[in-house]
């Protein structure tokens, strides 16, 4: 466990099995846990926030959004073995990955890298996203290296005055359903952090595609970013300064 200076208290929990068991045991052992012991009396696993599972050569991670589902459908009341399952299910494990996306599996490699100190905080502290409908997210590691990647090539183009060229641009891949807004919603985020930055702007080609990247980061986090109906709208968004994040489409941005 690991203290932030924010004064939370984060935790990973890591169950491990012997070689040879299938890595799904650990998964289902984590949710006997839930059920039938660290739910009673003081609920250890509220506290949670990640749970590794490996069987020594095959290690994976996710997010404990288990708590914050038992918590809603509960009237607020934490009840073991009731609630929804699905989001903590071993469908929602992701493997961890280096730079070039190849995944780490082995115990003591998946170690050395993911518990690095720098690392392991970076992931609770800035990687992880408690939605507006209570439940906790993290990020994938190919989702982290492309935010991370986007963040360092603003900051090396503010550095070297690159504004207005090609050299500070770039282009991320990601397939479909992978989390391309979820990617590009972290990385706004932390880019308005940045003491240089005024305001983002999130440009998309079609309508529907504007509407439905609204929804998103409002189900990341309500009222992060604006959309925009009008050209007349998005005028008054840029030169508002309380609107950091802006989303719309590219025919309102060339009208403007």
């Amino acid at each position: 466990d690991v203290t932030t200076p924010v004064n939370r208290l984060p935790l990973v929990h890591a169950e491990l099995k012997r070689r040879g068991v299938p890595i799904r045991e650990a998964s289902n052992q984590i949710n006997r846990y839930q059920r039938e012991s660290f739910w009673s009396g003081t609920g250890l696993f509220q506290y949670v926030q990640i749970f590794v599972i490996s069987n020594g050569t095959e290690t994976k991670y996710y997010s404990n959004t288990t708590r914050f589902a038992h918590v809603r459908q509960n009237g607020g009341k934490q009840k073991p073995g009731q609630g929804r399952h699905t989001s903590n299910s071993f469908e929602f494990t992701s493997w961890w990955a280096d730079e070039q996306n190849v995944p780490i599996t082995d115990l003591m490699d998946f170690t050395k890298t993911f518990f690095a100190k720098h690392t392991l905080l970076n992931i609770i502290a800035k990687y992880c996203v408690f939605t507006s409908e209570q439940l906790l997210m993290v990020m994938r590691p190919y989702q982290i290296f492309a935010t991370e990647k986007i963040i360092n090539r603003i900051i090396i183009a503010h550095n070297y005055h690159w504004e207005g060229s090609l050299q500070a641009g770039g282009y991320i891949w990601h397939t479909t359903g992978s989390g391309k807004t979820l990617t590009s919603f972290k990385t706004a985020r932390l880019a308005t952090q940045l003491d240089f930055i005024d305001k983002v702007v999130f440009v998309v080609d079609r309508k529907d595609l504007d509407y439905q990247t609204m929804k998103e980061y409002d189900r990341f986090e309500k009222g992060a970013a604006n959309s925009n109906t009008s050209t007349a709208v998005l005028t008054k968004q840029l030169n508002d300064k309380n609107c950091r994040i802006i989303i719309t489409t590219i025919q309102k941005l060339s009208n403007f």
